[in-house]
């Protein structure tokens, strides 16, 4: 590893200090994960995993103190879901123990009931990668600035580079307008080879299918991933559902407007993005009840199975308009929807537009991305999209099968190539100016 010996700090920006109360003081480890929550579900994440309890230490919670030390207390959104202050490193782990719990239900085990070399390997791929995923946003949907202990301006972060422990005590951060997903998946296998221990990585790069699903979880390619590709998403839903079922509880009481039990309480929103997303949270909840109970039902409009996610067309909405009548337009239940920040966005807005490839049926809505899985229970009733028939299914085996579904097809506007772009010398991409009309004339033939 490279060692910078000498660093000229905040050149340019010397005179730029900030009150420290301003500030968020870097802490340790140690620190971080002693809050209750954090460190129960540490403490979950090493009874469900299979690894003795000093190689768990070695190769699994090392990844957990890595994580921390490059988190430390940032939140995983500005204002959406897990926006509190820790709330990436609370998201990773209530992601990570879902994911152990749901890997037990797909294991094979032999007569000792324990796990083989071979399944230990599978699943510490799946818990490295459940405590990773996404952090490639580090590099590009936040800006982080570094104060020392007078709070003078360091530099700003580079989390490719360094963790946040290494330079500076405290810490600033603001989030970026718009984020780069395809470059963030790429980012993600840059940043989870630097905060992977060696040892475990090398575990993991010694079998070459273990190692091309890794990658794939770490891509966000759940396709190529298979059954940890499923696994994986599932188990982001229920740490969401948590998350929301928590902000339900703090709003409704400790059981919520659906019944759902929550530990915390206390405080009401108190500014209109607060309530928008509290009623977010209750159409979900109606949502997942429905599903729950049969009543609504996967693959029969107003909910539909689309390449990439889960199409909900406006009758969905309205549906709940008319079971919650203290509420009157459908429009503004879409956008609390759309406030949790958990549907695809598209060139043109947050509606898309799908044709049934058998009946050329247009639908159009708005599409909950990881197929909906943050708003199923466990199990919920399906249409079979050629046969017509019902059933129950598991809301994992229902993920797996969802990039199969080749009955709707998306209906976009047809895009120009762009132009070869030119390198300047500033180093800056540009696109070349078109000749003249003259010119475009002497290049045609004759």
């Amino acid at each position: 590893m490279e060692v910078v010996l000498f660093h000229r700090y905040g050149r340019g920006r010397m005179s730029q200090a900030r009150p420290l109360k301003d500030l968020t003081k870097i802490v340790t480890v140690e620190q971080i994960l002693a809050e209750d929550k954090r460190n129960q579900l540490v403490q979950h994440i090493g009874e469900n995993c299979a690894l003795e309890s000093a190689r768990f230490d070695s190769i699994g919670l090392t990844i957990i103190h890595n994580l921390v030390n490059h988190t430390q207390l940032l939140p995983e959104t500005s204002n959406s879901y897990y926006s509190q202050p820790g709330g990436l490193i609370d998201h990773a782990l209530n992601r990570t123990e879902a994911a152990l719990n749901l890997f037990k239900q797909y294991m094979i085990l032999e007569e000792n009931n324990s796990y083989s070399e071979e399944q230990k390997l599978w699943q510490y791929a799946l818990l490295s990668a459940a405590l990773l995923q996404g952090i490639g946003k580090l590099q590009i949907d936040l800006t982080v600035e570094l104060f020392d202990n007078s709070g003078q301006y360091l530099k700003q972060w580079n989390p490719l580079l360094e963790n946040l422990i290494l330079v500076g005590s405290h810490y600033s951060y603001t989030f970026q307008k718009e984020s780069n997903i395809e470059f963030r998946k790429r980012l993600n296998l840059l940043m989870a080879r630097l905060l992977m221990p060696a040892s475990g990585f090398a575990w993991i790069a010694s079998k070459q299918e273990v190692l091309e699903v890794w990658l794939a979880l770490l891509n966000e390619d759940a396709y190529s991933a298979g059954t940890l590709g499923a696994i994986l998403i599932r188990a982001n839903a229920i740490a969401l559902q948590r998350y929301f079922n928590q902000q339900a509880a703090r709003h409704y009481g400790n059981r919520g407007r659906y019944g759902r039990v929550s530990t915390f309480g206390g405080g009401a929103p108190d500014s209109v993005s607060d309530i928008e997303q509290q009623i977010g949270i209750e159409f979900l909840q109606w949502l997942q009840k429905g599903l729950d109970s049969g009543l609504i039902m996967i693959n029969k409009p107003p909910l539909l199975m689309v390449p990439g996610g889960l199409l909900m067309c406006p009758d969905i909405f309205k549906w709940f308009v008319r079971e919650h009548p203290e509420y009157k337009n459908w429009q503004a239940i879409q956008n609390a929807f759309l406030s949790l920040g958990l549907h695809r966005k598209g060139p043109d807005g947050s509606t898309f537009r799908f044709e049934h490839s058998k009946t050329q049926q247009m639908y159009s809505g708005v599409v909950a991305e990881d197929y909906g899985s943050v708003c199923m229970p466990a199990e919920a009733t399906v249409s079979h999209l050629t046969t017509g028939k019902e059933g129950r299914v598991s809301s994992l085996e229902l993920i797996h099968n969802a990039p199969y579904n080749n009955i709707f097809t998306q209906q976009t506007q047809q895009a120009s190539p762009p132009p070869l772009a030119h390198v300047d010398a500033a180093g800056e991409w540009k696109n070349p100016r078109l000749p003249s009309i003259g010119n475009q004339h002497s290049l045609l033939p004759g």
